[in-house]
């Protein structure tokens, strides 16, 4: 069955046909990011078929998100970010799907964003503070692939507290370090449905890594 939605989703994105949601994306704006790659850049590290397929359920998220939130013209200019850290705000009829939706999107542009096919290196602030926080940089590694690993999660994540902490967690369905205020520094989908080899994913993941975008999203200020 999976399969099956696989091949209907690409279907769709490569005849760019798409549910007509606009009425949501005007009143929200709530559009998709374009990526800096063609989904066949990445074929070393993710299938195209896989990233397209991730995409696909990206634009899915936004659009069930534009949908849920018609009728709430106070959110009309509110991002994925203030979604996210005011959902005392939404409705409680609607609510879990709001989170639920905002969660996988937001991780999503996160994820996608945390990808180069460009070879880029790790340095400054960033890796002066990841050697603080886990002694190196390769214990970084040993233990971001060891909880991605241990864990049943969808996500995996380098974040950052409130304190300018760098931490590592993991989402299984419905939450995002953004929700708790925390900032994004990486993100890796670690889906087991989509991946079997988690040990092969991970490796190949830090070649793969945007650490400029990385590095910007750590210097970022938390909501």
């Amino acid at each position: 069955m999976r399969n099956l939605i696989l091949f209907l989703l690409i279907f769709i994105l490569n005849t760019n046909i798409y549910i007509d949601y606009s009425y949501g994306l005007e009143s929200f704006n709530l559009s998709p990011i374009e990526l800096d790659y063609n989904f066949y850049d990445l074929n070393n590290f993710i299938s195209t078929d896989t990233l397209k397929y991730s995409y696909c359920q990206y634009r899915a998220y936004l659009e069930n998100l534009n949908y849920e939130l018609k009728d709430n013209r106070e959110f009309k200019n509110a991002s994925l970010e203030d979604i996210l850290t005011n959902l005392d705000s939404i409705p409680n009829d609607i609510a879990l799907k709001v989170k639920m939706n905002a969660s996988h999107a937001l991780n999503y542009e996160y994820f996608f964003k945390s990808l180069s096919p460009e070879k880029t290196f790790i340095k400054g602030n960033l890796l002066k503070e990841i050697n603080k926080s886990f002694s190196s940089f390769d214990n970084f590694k040993s233990e971001f692939k060891k909880l991605a690993l241990d864990s049943k999660a969808t996500w995996i994540f380098l974040a950052k507290n409130s304190q300018d902490k760098l931490y590592l967690t993991t989402s299984k369905e419905i939450s995002c370090p953004i929700i708790y205020k925390h900032q994004i520094v990486l993100c890796l989908n670690i889906d087991e449905e989509l991946y079997s080899n988690k040990s092969k994913l991970v490796d190949n993941f830090f070649s793969f890594v945007n650490w400029q975008e990385a590095n910007k999203n750590f210097n970022k200020k938390n909501k």
